[in-house]
């Protein structure tokens, strides 16, 4: 990635990407999850970079960098031309499958590479992953309280005033200009005090995970785009959040809260502030990321679709695996593997 980071970063800040598609979060990902080979397909016009798109190559498949670590995901492009010429020679590769996950269903990314791929004699499936919520921030912040429901605006409010009664409530939100280390500590151990902890699906609770996140966390702060959001009660931490914030967009990526605060809904009472914030600081949006959970919907109505596109070459093998994923039968799904032991 190393030659092309550069240009890369300059052709993101230029189209006015999101964070998850520039090289220092795809550079992470990859040291952390990554599997198989780095593959960076780039395209130039004139010597100028024009399109890229980060891919992993494993058993003849090409797949985007991601998991569910991974919000969002898509090729960054100079333009609709250089989307077509990219996705064109992606298939001009003849890869046994592409899968392409957490593209915004939205955007001409998806329709471009059906396109590509069907002309090249690939089978196309495409699904939802998950449905993002995100509040668009328009008017004022008494207007957005008013379109939710009177007991979301209510019992936060009873929350607060709650907090408030037993000790001293404060909001902090830092961008780890300074004491970075401790405050993914404090963080980090926040998050993992509930469910997430037991569950084993706390950023602290793998050594791969917890190095992504922290990784990136000093990537964003040099950058001035991460927020590390806690909500104390005199001083100790009771609910934490971790996101970015980049070109009027709020990225809400991970948070948790003590349970042993649970009567308060501490998480609650964080994203009502951190809402608040979000409209007195005049952002564009507060992007949930992630799945459309009840507990972000009681905020919105509005969802992004994250889908999930393959390809698949017309071979033995290929049909194979089409079926599995087309209905999910056993059989096929055994019978995929099987060809792929066979091929090693």
């Amino acid at each position: 990635m190393e030659p092309l980071a550069d240009e890369w970063e300059e052709l993101a800040e230029h189209t006015g990407v999101s964070p998850f598609r520039r090289p220092g979060w795809i550079g992470a990902w990859w040291r952390a999850f990554g599997k198989g080979t780095l593959e960076i397909l780039a395209m130039r016009e004139d010597g100028r970079l024009v399109a890229v798109l980060p891919l992993g190559r494993r058993l003849g498949e090409l797949s985007s960098t991601t998991n569910w670590h991974t919000p969002d995901f898509a090729p960054v492009v100079e333009d609709a031309r250089a989307l077509r010429a990219l996705a064109e020679e992606l298939f001009a590769r003849t890869p046994r499958r592409v899968s392409l996950a957490f593209v915004d269903g939205g955007e001409p990314t998806l329709p471009e590479c059906r396109d590509a791929a069907t002309s090249r004699g690939y089978r196309v499936l495409t699904r939802t992953l998950e449905r993002s919520p995100f509040v668009r921030i328009e008017g004022d912040w008494e207007a957005y309280q008013r379109g939710l429901s009177r007991n979301v605006r209510g019992d936060a409010r009873r929350r607060i005033r709650r907090l408030n009664e037993v000790g001293s409530m404060s909001v902090e939100v830092n961008d780890g200009r300074e004491r970075l280390d401790d405050l993914l500590a404090a963080g980090f151990r926040t998050e993992a005090a509930g469910w997430k902890g037991a569950r084993g699906t706390a950023i602290a609770s793998q050594r791969d995970t917890e190095t992504f996140y922290a990784e990136i966390a000093h990537w964003a702060a040099a950058r001035g785009w991460l927020r590390l959001a806690f909500l104390r009660l005199d001083g100790r931490p009771v609910a934490f959040h971790y996101s970015l914030e980049h070109d009027g967009i709020h990225y809400f990526i991970k948070g948790g809260h003590d349970p042993s605060f649970d009567s308060f809904s501490p998480g609650k009472v964080l994203t009502y502030e951190m809402l608040l914030r979000a409209f007195s600081a005049g952002l564009q949006s507060y992007e949930f990321l992630g799945g459309d959970d009840p507990w972000k919907q009681m905020w919105t109505n509005s969802y992004r679709e994250r889908m999930l596109f393959q390809a698949f070459e017309r071979s033995l093998l290929s049909s194979v695996e089409w079926t599995a994923f087309r209905y999910g039968r056993p059989l096929a799904q055994r019978l995929s593997k099987r060809l792929i032991s066979l091929r090693r």
